[in-house]
């Protein structure tokens, strides 16, 4: 596993993600999916934005998580596979 960043905010379905200083955009796929370190999957790689050095990246979440999960998940770290 990979690690992506952390969870900052949630907009409508999406969250974003500060992107991890380790992670190369090379590994970034639009549609790759994310996990919990618990590895349960919470969405997709939507899009990639922000500056280059330091990426923002947003996430479309699944529909079967809950308002609950979406409120526990705020600063956790998320990992691509």
């Amino acid at each position: 596993m990979k690690r992506l960043g952390a969870i900052l905010h949630t907009v409508d379905n999406l969250l974003i993600v500060r992107a991890d200083k380790t992670i190369k955009l090379g590994d970034l796929r639009q549609s790759s999916v994310v996990f919990t370190k618990k590895m349960k999957k919470i969405g997709k790689v939507k899009e990639l934005f922000g500056p280059v050095d330091a990426p923002y990246i947003s996430i479309k979440m699944f529909k079967e998580i809950t308002a609950s999960e979406i409120m526990a998940l705020r600063n956790e770290r998320v990992y691509l596979q």
